[in-house]
């Protein structure tokens, strides 16, 4: 049974492919739009399954004494300070990085510590430093990731606000 969340983005979804595949389809262009996503499929769908497998572990794993004492509600600022750093070394795509969050969030992490992971994951995250080194230079990346930790941070720090104060 799908998520009741994940219905209307499924929904637009189906929607968007419908009229792309309509439009298409006076070009003759539907078949070889069909075939190219059926290939990303079947490129992504080793990862897909394994980042779900990892996602399911990790919920079933991580001890609920640790997330209360550092990745709760309650724990406060130390977990949008932990948020950042395990969204800098979260060196994933998206298609494995957002189901172990969605796990760390089903297992009772804070808003604040979730906003901060998925913020630094966006913004810091470690893997792209040696590309964006080489190619931008050292000192460049220095000062974007000087600025981008405060912005982590403080995202964390208003979800965190905000979930103390309305939910």
């Amino acid at each position: 049974m799908m998520n009741l969340s994940m219905l209307v983005p499924t929904l637009a979804l189906f929607l968007l492919a419908a009229v792309l595949i309509a439009v298409n389809s006076g070009k003759n262009k539907h078949k070889e739009g069909i075939k190219a996503g059926v290939q990303q499929l079947w490129n992504v769908l080793p990862m897909l399954i394994l980042a779900f497998i990892i996602a399911g572990m990790l919920e079933a794993l991580i001890p609920e004494e640790f997330v209360r004492e550092w990745l709760a509600r309650e724990a406060g600022f130390s977990g949008v300070f932990l948020g950042t750093l395990g969204g800098m070394i979260l060196a994933m795509g998206p298609y494995a990085s957002f189901p172990i969050i969605a796990s760390i969030y089903g297992t009772g992490a804070g808003l604040g510590t979730v906003i901060s992971l998925v913020t630094a994951w966006t913004l810091l995250s470690l893997s792209k430093f040696p590309y964006e080194s080489g190619i931008l230079g050292f000192r460049f990346t220095l000062i974007r990731m000087s600025i981008s930790v405060p912005f982590c941070l403080a995202a964390g720090a208003t979800a965190h606000v905000l979930e103390l104060a309305f939910f």
